[in-house]
């Protein structure tokens, strides 16, 4: 037996309270203090060492199902809540292992908490949770100030659950962030609601993943079926237990049919209630509409501040602004005028669409420079106002303006900057500021005639960043024998992910990309996914067909272009065999000398070349003659016509046949769509065909599982 001399000392600065000490393997007791046997109802000198505490205390002929053992640590105590059957009392208690002669015993504190427990159940049966919502449903649809009516809602909930705080929480969709937008807090606490502020939603994104698996949240650390690690941002508000309910915006066709979360409802450090979570839930669907119809209220107010292309102020809201400034003590004023280059011609040779994704870059760079006080005041002019700082933080935002453009912008744009100090005069710097940005506007065009030479560039930049971002994806298309319906080959077609998330088609771009001169970098990328697609066949042991690739003539004018396809092909060890360049009948416009040399550098280099869309308009004979093609594709136009036209029939007959007669080179028809179609090219004795007739253009992973010949990819 333990000397009791050895243990006075560890509780007797417990001692006001019910102790007792067991051992948590063989669950004996081997102490218990003056106050516990009393409550035990004990004899003097009754015996109780080597009794089992779950025989002692709880009447039990075996161990406590709700036994905390294996929650015990020497540091700190594991506090819970629990009613005693056989003692009718609740207990609030309070566990930790000690160690004593070298061995870990099991400490326990208890405090009765009948008295407070009885009163707290006695409330809850004067205010139901059905009459608590019914007064929160009266709250909200008889006050006609909705803000005075979340306001006396948030009252109810945070008395109701006898907390520190109820709150309401709302997501910006538009820029990302989460603010606390309505607060109840009880006497003695202080507002928190300045300081929850535009915060990153990433802060709460706990609060958003639970609500989508389970539709609240709480943490409650003395009930460990519940309990859980607090964030960081309760942590900071010193928050030790927490619940909310989502408030879900209602399912549209602008969310694909799903609903959208548009905040949360909740309230911190409940200390009753907490098994009535359901009447938050409740109380959140009921709110959702009154903060629906705020949103809309306020987003008609925002609509005619904000300019709808790009979310910056528009020109009212900006002159608004001005008028207030004026009014205003200013100790200094900065001011950014801005104007895009070459948008004219963007808009002329591109498209308005391509014009408003140029402003579009532009405000964005300007919305994270200057996001306090930015506009749009005209179709390509913007300005930025920098209020009451200093001038070495205005020049340090100038800069990163300045890396942006250089960067990041999709285009080029002049700026006139102004900063001043002390007496502020603000139309004279607006007017020297835009008066600035003219100079530099007039010095661009003096060197880029219509802005050509930037917009080549800002085009480049785009083009480069937009595959980097993924948007770009390689799509399959196989190349049947006619007579064997064998796949002998495939062809490489891009594919580019649209804003709404659509697959667009060639047409959609291509042409932009080349008469502006940077298709090249949309051909190296397809040629290097097709080098990438090849090594992966072959590593997962399938028998890879040869793919072809299209290239432009633009591309291929590029200096060392095809050894750099040759690098490319090493660098993924797949074998020269397996790889077909696709050209058109427009490199024929290459200057000769340039031309002989390229095809020089195909044959030095191993590749074999297929002359693409023969027939489409114009049909040069002579670069049949000068020129070695493995394959000659007959273009979709003359595959339509075959059923219908004769001269069509004719055209592709002899076509096929003069394959035939140029030693020997591959006839592939393109576009085949139905068996008409099939069988006249047959008849024509045409070797390979593809087209929708036997398989649309797949994604590179559905194209290898589907005619792979291997099971593993």
């Amino acid at each position: 037996m333990i000397e009791r001399e050895k243990i006075y000392p560890i509780i007797v600065d417990e001692s006001e309270n019910v102790v007792y000490i067991s051992d948590p393997e063989t669950y004996e007791v081997v102490y218990l203090n003056q106050a516990m046997r009393e409550t035990l109802d004990m004899e003097p000198g009754e015996e109780y060492t080597g009794r089992l505490c779950y025989e002692l205390f709880q009447g039990l002929d075996s161990p406590c199902p709700f036994c905390t053992n294996a929650c015990l640590s020497k540091d700190r105590f594991y506090t819970w809540k629990h009613y005693n059957e056989k003692l009718k009392t609740y207990f609030i208690l309070r566990d930790k292992l000690v160690e004593i002669d070298g061995r870990d015993y099991r400490l326990e504190i208890c405090v009765d908490i009948t008295e407070s427990e009885v009163q707290h159940q006695n409330l809850e049966q004067q205010l139901s949770i059905e009459e608590t919502l019914v007064q929160c449903i009266h709250t909200l649809s008889e006050n006609e100030d909705m803000d005075m009516a979340i306001n006396s809602l948030l009252e109810i909930i945070g008395r109701f659950y006898q907390a520190d705080r109820s709150f309401i929480f709302e997501y910006n969709q538009w820029n990302n962030t989460v603010s606390n937008t309505y607060e109840w807090y009880r006497e003695g606490v202080e507002s928190d609601l300045p300081k929850l502020q535009n915060l990153p939603a990433g802060l709460v994104e706990q609060w958003k993943k639970t609500f989508a698996d389970s539709e609240v949240y709480y943490i409650l650390p003395n009930n460990e079926e519940i309990s859980g690690e607090i964030p960081d941002l309760l942590h900071k508000f010193h928050v030790h237990s927490h619940m909310a309910a989502p408030i879900w915006e209602e399912k549209s066709d602008a969310y694909q049919g799903e609903r959208r979360l548009s905040g949360f409802i909740g309230v911190n450090n409940p200390s009753r209630g907490i098994e009535h979570i359901k009447l938050l839930q409740s109380v959140a669907f009921f709110v959702s509409n009154d903060i629906y119809k705020r949103r809309m209220f306020n987003k008609m107010e925002e609509l005619s501040h904000l300019d709808a292309l790009t979310g910056l102020g528009n020109r009212n809201y900006y002159l608004e602004r001005v008028e207030e400034l004026k009014q205003a003590r200013l100790e200094s004023l900065g001011v950014v005028f801005i104007d895009i280059n070459g948008l004219k011609y963007a808009n002329d040779h591109y498209g308005h669409p391509y014009g408003d994704e140029m402003i579009q870059s532009v405000a964005h760079g300007i919305r994270r420079v200057f996001p306090e006080y930015a506009y749009r005041i005209g179709g390509d002019e913007f300005i930025a106002l920098f209020v009451n700082g200093t001038k070495e933080e205005f020049e340090q935002r100038l800069d990163t303006l300045k890396r942006y453009a250089e960067n990041e912008c999709i285009c080029d744009f002049s700026m006139g900057v102004n900063f001043g100090e002390g007496k502020i005069n603000i139309d004279e710097q607006i007017g020297y500021s835009d008066s600035m940005m003219y100079v530099e506007k007039q010095v661009y065009y003096g060197s880029v005639i219509d802005g050509r030479r930037q917009q080549h560039k800002a085009l480049a930049r785009k083009l480069v960043r937009e595959i980097e971002a993924g948007n770009f994806e390689i799509f399959l298309q196989p190349k049947i024998h006619l007579d064997t319906g064998e796949m002998v080959g495939a062809e490489a077609l891009m594919r580019r992910q649209g804003e709404e998330g659509e697959m667009l088609l060639p047409d959609r771009f291509i042409s932009l990309y080349e008469s502006e001169g940077v298709i090249q970098y949309l051909d190296c990328y397809a040629f290097e996914e097709v080098c990438k697609l090849l090594a992966v066949w072959l590593e997962k042991g399938g028998t890879p067909v040869p793919i072809s690739v299209n290239f432009s003539r633009v591309s291929l004018m590029g200096s060392d272009v095809v050894k750099h396809l040759a690098e490319l092909r090493d660098r993924y060890g797949v074998p020269s065999e397996l790889l077909v360049i696709e050209v058109t009948e427009s490199i024929s416009q290459m200057e000769p000398r340039a031309l002989r040399s390229l095809m020089d550098d195909f044959e030095k280099y191993g590749f074999v070349v297929s002359l693409d869309d023969y027939g489409y308009q114009y049909s040069n004979l002579a670069i049949l003659i000068n020129m070695n093609f493995v394959e000659l594709k007959l273009d979709k136009s003359l595959v339509d016509d075959l059923a219908e036209n004769p001269k069509a029939r004719i055209v592709v007959e002899n076509s096929i046949d003069m394959c035939r007669r140029l030693n020997q080179v591959i006839s592939t028809a393109e576009g085949i769509e139905n068996e008409e179609q099939l069988s006249i090219l047959k008849e024509f004795h045409c070797n390979v065909g593809q087209g929708y007739f036997f398989s649309e253009p797949l994604p590179k992973e559905v194209f290898l599982k589907k005619f792979g010949g291997c099971h593993s990819f």
